[in-house]
């Protein structure tokens, strides 16, 4: 399988690109989806996001409250950093699994892995 990484920075035409991929038959990987999946209710990753910035990130829905989580990080290099070590080797982990169970369907594929911080994160590896 062809694995091919399409980075780029935020509103920069991925998901267009990635759509356009898609329709041509090549399987897509969605970071974004991945990020928002590893921190779904009853997970590991909210559990580690819980436990390092507190409950104030929960929604009263029990799911993270992005938002807020957000304006702790942003503008804190540190906190941010934090947040990416906690993630990023989840959202990777499961990026790497879609990749195998697209390659054990379509050995002969080509997949697209769609992610901002594609280099930064080492999801390219």
């Amino acid at each position: 399988m062809l694995r091919v990484g399409l980075t780029g920075s935020i509103a920069s035409g991925k998901s267009f690109v990635s759509g356009v991929l898609a329709g041509l038959g090549c399987h897509v990987v969605d970071a974004d989806g991945l990020a928002r999946r590893v921190v779904e209710p009853g997970t590991p990753g909210l559990r580690a996001v819980l436990e390092e910035f507190g409950p104030e990130v929960l929604s009263a829905d029990g799911t993270l409250d992005r938002a807020r989580l957000g304006a702790l990080v942003f503008g804190d290099q540190r906190r941010r950093e934090t947040l990416n070590s906690i993630l990023h080797p989840l959202i990777i982990a499961e990026q790497d699994a879609a990749l195998r169970r697209f390659e054990e369907k379509d050995p002969r594929g080509i997949a697209v892995v769609d992610a901002a911080l594609l280099i930064e994160s080492g999801g390219y590896r």
